[in-house]
């Protein structure tokens, strides 16, 4: 196995890893505001990802569409997050957390199955995020995601005034 195989190895674990981290890390802050074991985070992570890819294939995979799409879905999760809690996660607040992660984990399944009915078993592509196509090279490897140089914005050079 090669230096330059393991540099890539390296970050692709780095860049499963800091999803994952962000999974976790809002779990915790749930967890640290609410005092409730929400199992039920990970699906809301999976509805934004299916709600965002729904959105950008209406809007369009232009840059306004896919940050547009992805705006759009992280506020409906958030919404849909503010109603749970509302009718759900109030009522659970003293409860035993048994009971806690029981009716939780049954929010993962209604969720799952609603995924299930509306988007189905496939796996889903969407488009690649504007700005990232192409790729990097590192150490002797492509590395996906170099950033595309027409998207780019600069500012024109500044006009010396006449004398």
């Amino acid at each position: 196995m090669s230096f330059s195989t393991i540099v890539i190895q390296l970050l692709n674990g780095l860049a499963s890893a800091s999803s994952l981290f962000l999974v976790a890390a809002g779990l915790s802050i749930i967890f640290g505001v609410t005092r409730i074991v929400n199992f039920a985070h990970g699906s809301l992570y999976m509805l934004g990802t299916y709600i965002a890819y729904s959105l950008v294939k209406a809007f369009g995979a232009g840059p306004l569409g896919f940050w547009g799409g992805v705006i759009c879905a992280g506020i409906a999760v958030g919404l849909f997050g503010a109603i749970v809690e509302r009718l759900l996660l109030r009522r659970l607040y003293h409860a035993p957390e048994l009971l806690q992660l029981l009716a939780t984990f049954a929010l993962v399944l209604i969720v799952r199955d609603f995924a299930l009915w509306l988007w189905g078993p496939e796996d889903l592509l969407g488009p690649r995020a504007p700005g990232l196509g192409g790729a990097t090279e590192i150490a002797g490897r492509q590395v996906p995601g170099g950033f595309r140089p027409e998207l780019r914005f600069e500012m024109p050079p500044r006009r010396r005034p006449r004398r």
